[in-house]
C-alpha cells in the first residue's frame, strides 16, 4: 500500500484528507504537518514506507490531540511520545489491529436491517461504519459496561 491509497481520516467525526505536499513540506523542512483549520494532512511522499508510516500517526496523534484533548495543550515532545507509542503497538501487534477493525471477524453478522445500526459497527462506544455488513450492537453487557463507566465518572467521548 502507498500513500496516495490512504483515505480520508475521520477524528472525533471530521474528515481529514490525507495527501502530499512535498514542495510546501521541503521548503518548511518539514516531513510532515496536520493544519486543523484545512482538516488536512501532508506526509512527505519521498520519504521510506515506514518513516512515512510514522509521521502519519504523528500528524494523526496532533489531530486526536486537537479534536479531543484542546484544553490540554499538548508540546510537540508530548504528541511525539505518544505517537511513537502508538506506531510501535500498531505495527508490532497485527493481531491487536485485526481485532480492533474486526478484520475477518469470525462473529456471525446479522444480515437483517436495522435503522439504529445499518452498516454500522459499535467499537468502544464509538460508530465505526462497515460498508455492507450490519450489526446489532445493543447487548445487555455493553449497556451495564458503560454504565459502570458512567458510574466511575469515566468520559465516554460522547459525539
Amino acid at each position: 500500500m502507498k500513500l496516495r491509497d490512504v483515505k480520508d481520516i475521520i477524528v472525533g467525526g471530521l474528515v481529514i484528507e490525507v495527501n502530499s505536499p512535498n514542495h510546501d513540506l521541503i521548503n518548511n523542512g518539514l516531513l510532515g504537518h496536520y493544519l486543523p483549520a484545512n482538516l488536512e494532512i501532508g506526509i512527505r511522499d519521498d520519504l521510506p514506507v515506514q518513516l512515512q508510516g510514522n509521521v502519519l500517526v504523528h500528524e494523526v496523534t496532533h489531530a486526536i490531540a486537537n479534536v479531543y484533548c484542546e484544553g490540554l495543550n499538548l508540546d510537540e515532545a508530548q504528541v511525539a511520545g505518544i505517537a511513537q507509542g502508538f506506531y510501535q503497538v500498531l505495527t508490532d501487534n497485527e493481531d491487536l489491529v485485526c481485532f480492533l477493525t474486526c478484520d475477518d471477524c469470525d462473529e456471525e453478522i446479522d444480515d437483517e436491517p436495522n435503522e439504529d445500526t445499518t452498516n454500522s459497527v459499535f467499537l468502544n462506544g464509538h460508530v465505526r461504519d462497515r460498508g455492507d455488513r450490519i450489526v446489532r450492537a445493543v447487548a445487555a453487557s455493553e449497556v451495564s459496561l458503560d454504565q459502570e463507566y458512567d458510574k466511575a465518572g469515566i468520559d465516554q467521548g460522547g459525539h
